[in-house]
């Protein structure tokens, strides 16, 4: 057993002692001029270069990553203040804009499209004085639970390189794992950021729709399950270090909505109580979610924790007896408005699982979209009626840890037969059509070392208090938070061509 970055980064005890800190600390550390912003980059693209060929992460790096860090260094230099996140690096998924840096989207179809602009959420980093390392691996258009596309291949998950990374943020969920930057940039439509937060034990929240201006987009005022971008870490702080820089309205994002004056740099530190906050536990939705044995026992020892906290704990849900059909013509209408003018000219070089996507969802008529979105509307005022009760909801992130990469789908969960295991993934979408913002935390490791996502959901535009309750509870579970380890063994015995489509 070779721990991850010990013995291979070349940079000794310094070097790990960097890649161990916080993006808060490292902004810290370059403000004060304990270590320089391009000594900092220099020790993280190092991290790349040996840890990528393993968990493919990273597909695109940034060749003026060295000369913006050295940029910061002649900032500070000559007496300019350091900004929030001077000299942090950061990585952001490969659907996201960046300027002069390709952007693929995971398609044969960009595979060599470079723009010429980046999206407000990579531009509001960088002028808080982030460092761009690269781009990190996203399955086709953002829309898959497993990373994988035809120019970059499979993103590996760090915890054990024979399971997935999750998707659709899995390069970034698995380069913050590995310790390849400290903080990324995901998006979220159906669970793109939990799914990986919560399969490579990091933290990351979707914002509510608008609280992270998006720009470039396609729909201004998206009539969609709204496709948001948010921050990944490995610590809560830094997902409010984060949101503190992203967050705010932005006129080229019609949609985005005006700061309420919430700090969400305190709200994240984790030393606010939680005693009285009324918590709604719910295992499973009602059953309309298989669950793992081990996942539903390590969340059920969370909310635990929580109570221990002080939170008042009951075991509810609200009515989710429509949800098949709401999620149905939801994603039909959001297959048809951002692919379909793809599949005819291009469909011979798509992903074949979004080929087909796109293909049931034409077939989907126009009075089964509004009536989705109709009893949609219903379940929006069933769970706003349903948190005048509770401050928060607490479920799974998924209903079962990172599944194999050489192996079909699992049929069972312990001893349960499940017929469509990516019903484990329905917890995240549950609350995406809400618009509500949620976070996912690790609560734990499966007997096999695998981490489990604890999922909390706060009442609308209240990222604040879900920072707060991450934070709490994170602080009092440490040992949930470990420093990955390569296992050398799994090397050796890593499936060299992985599956690339799971039905």
């Amino acid at each position: 057993m070779v721990a991850a970055g010990r013995g291979l980064s070349g940079g000794g005890a310094v070097s790990d002692e960097i890649l161990r800190k916080s993006a808060g600390e490292l902004a810290s550390d370059v403000a004060e001029k304990r270590i320089s912003a391009y000594e900092m980059a220099t020790v993280f693209l190092r991290r790349i270069d040996e840890l990528n060929p393993l968990v493919n992460a990273v597909c695109t790096l940034n060749p003026s990553a060295l000369a913006e860090a050295q940029a910061c260094d002649r900032r500070l230099a000559s007496g300019e203040p350091a900004r929030p996140l001077e000299g942090v690096p950061f990585l952001a998924k490969d659907n996201l804009h960046t300027r002069g840096l390709r952007t693929t989207f995971g398609s044969k179809i960009f595979e060599h499209h470079v723009p010429d602009e980046d999206t407000l959420a990579v531009e509001r980093l960088k002028a808080a004085g982030a460092v761009l390392l690269g781009k990190t691996n996203t399955p086709e258009f953002a829309h898959d639970i497993n990373t994988t596309n035809k120019i970059f291949g499979t993103t590996r998950n760090p915890r054990d390189l024979n399971r997935s990374a999750g998707g659709s943020s899995g390069g970034t969920g698995a380069a913050v794992a590995s310790d390849m930057a400290p903080i990324g940039l995901g998006t979220d439509l159906g669970g793109s950021i939990r799914i990986p937060s919560a399969f490579c034990g990091i933290v990351g929240i979707r914002p509510a729709p608008g609280r992270v201006p998006v720009y470039p987009a396609d729909f201004g005022w998206d009539t969609l399950v709204e496709h948001v971008h948010g921050p990944m870490a490995k610590t809560v702080a830094d997902l409010g270090r984060m949101l503190a820089v992203l967050a705010g309205p932005d006129d080229r994002d019609p949609s985005s909505i005006p700061l309420q004056g919430y700090d969400y740099i305190q709200a994240a530190r984790g030393d606010r109580s939680l005693r009285g906050r009324r918590v709604a536990y719910s295992p499973d939705l009602n059953g309309l979610v298989p669950v793992d044995p081990e996942v539903a026992r390590l969340v059920l020892a969370a909310v635990r924790r929580l109570e221990e906290l002080g939170c008042v704990v009951e075991e509810d849900c609200f009515d989710v007896s429509d949800f098949r059909e709401i999620r149905a013509g939801t994603r039909a209408f959001g297959m048809v408005a951002r692919y379909a003018d793809y599949v005819e000219p291009h469909g011979h070089v798509m992903t074949p699982a979004l080929s087909r996507q796109i293909t049931e969802a034409l077939r989907v008529d126009v009075r089964a979209v509004t009536r989705a979105e109709r009893l949609r509307t219903a379940y929006w005022h069933r769970v706003r009626r349903f948190l005048e009760e509770y401050d928060y909801i607490v479920t799974p992130t998924v209903g079962a840890p990172a599944f194999r990469l050489d192996q079909p789908m699992p049929s069972m969960l312990g001893d349960r037969k499940v017929d469509r295991f990516r019903d484990v993934f329905s917890f995240c979408y549950a609350f995406s059509i809400t618009g509500l913002p949620v976070a996912s935390v690790p609560c734990g490791f499966t007997a096999e070392r695998l981490p489990v996502g604890l999922q909390i959901v706060g009442r609308r535009l209240r990222e604040d208090a879900v920072l707060e309750a991450a934070a709490a509870y994170t602080a009092a579970s440490p040992e949930h938070f470990t420093w990955p380890f390569i296992n050398m063994d799994s090397v050796a015995g890593m499936t060299r061509e992985p599956l690339t489509d799971f039905p």
